[in-house]
């Protein structure tokens, strides 16, 4: 039975739970199932849906797709990384070469507690942005392994290559960019004191005249 600080540092190593805080983590560790796996045992088929993270805990798991073998990991490593986020088929076979012990955390669960914990799912989001940005420039096949399946996840596309805007809503730029770590663009207006001013030109008095020099009465 693994303890509460031994699942907290087996999460961190998920790419998507890196960057968030221990006692976030700590929730998400509780409601985390620990798997004992059998050698040669399947973990999940292609065809099956994404439900669940999986960190290796003890023993070495095999992803593979059709006849290629796309990845092997071991202790402290993660597969099935974006059931958190994407619910479509796996898209990969999952095979234990040994016996061995995983933690898997459902993306229900995973959901009910980030559903009270605003700082956990702004860390999550933010690391999804980065592998995001991976499958766009980088190794667009290799980004989505710590060996998961060679297809994004359906519905990524729209978040890849959005499409144009013309007159976007500055509150909500401010908010986009808050939410992956970049600062807030030129002209967004986060608060009404922020908004340009107008002002009426002020009239000018016109002068005093003085009054008459005393040397020139009589």
């Amino acid at each position: 039975m693994l303890t509460p600080v031994e699942r907290v540092l087996i999460l961190k190593g998920a790419d998507l739970l890196r960057d968030v805080g221990p006692r976030h983590l700590l929730r998400l560790a509780e409601v985390a199932i620990e798997v004992e796996m059998n050698a040669n045992e399947s973990i999940y088929k292609e065809e099956d849906p994404a439900d669940a993270l999986y960190m290796v805990v003890e023993g070495r798991v095999r992803l593979s797709s059709g006849d290629r073998v796309l990845s092997e990991v071991g202790p402290g490593e993660a597969f099935g990384t974006w059931a958190l986020v994407d619910g479509s088929e796996r898209g990969q076979r999952a095979e234990a070469l040994e016996d061995g012990l995983a933690l898997a955390l459902h993306r229900d669960q995973f959901y009910d507690v980030a559903a009270g914990d605003l700082m956990l799912l702004q860390q999550v989001v933010r690391a999804l942005a980065k592998r995001l940005r991976a499958l766009v420039s980088e190794r667009p096949e290799e980004a989505r392994v710590e060996g998961e399946g060679i297809e994004k996840p359906e519905g990524l596309a729209d978040l890849i290559a959005p499409p144009p805007q013309t007159a976007p809503t500055k509150a909500g730029a401010a908010l986009a960019s808050a939410a992956v770590g970049e600062p807030v663009p030129e002209g967004a207006v986060s608060s009404p004191s922020e908004a340009p001013m107008t002002t009426e030109p002020v009239p000018v008095p016109e002068p005093i005249p003085e009054p008459p020099d005393s040397s020139t009465r009589k």
